[in-house]
């Protein structure tokens, strides 16, 4: 036991019915206060490889700047390449996820990290 008392084998509804994990993070979701799109917007960074086709192994979806996808790039080549493929990738996000949570994508040089 742990937790002031309470067992950590809470995995059943009311019932003692299993609970989906969607159904979970819905209520810690409410309860956090987190914005209703932040599902779908983690399903963005699920979906990039598979939208991104070729051109995932040489870009990674960074974050988001509101409903604008920061995508980093690995070189001048691939960030050409995708910004003028920008239209037809926010499409196949809209179709993948199944909702329009990305209005706009912004290309990026990956920046060098120090280690």
């Amino acid at each position: 036991m742990g937790h002031g008392g309470k067992s950590r084998r809470r995995q059943t509804g009311k019932q003692g019915k299993l609970v989906a994990v969607e159904e979970i993070l819905q209520v810690l979701m409410t309860q956090l206060d987190m914005p209703e799109d932040t599902q779908a917007k983690v399903k963005v960074f699920e979906v990039w490889e598979e939208v991104a086709g070729n051109a995932a192994a040489h870009s990674n979806a960074f974050r988001f700047r509101g409903s604008t996808l920061v995508v980093e790039v690995d070189s001048p080549v691939w960030l050409n390449e995708l910004s003028m493929r920008k239209t037809e990738i926010l499409n196949r996000l809209e179709r993948v996820t199944g909702e329009k949570v990305v209005e706009d994508i912004r290309f990026e040089m990956k920046k060098k990290r120090r280690e």
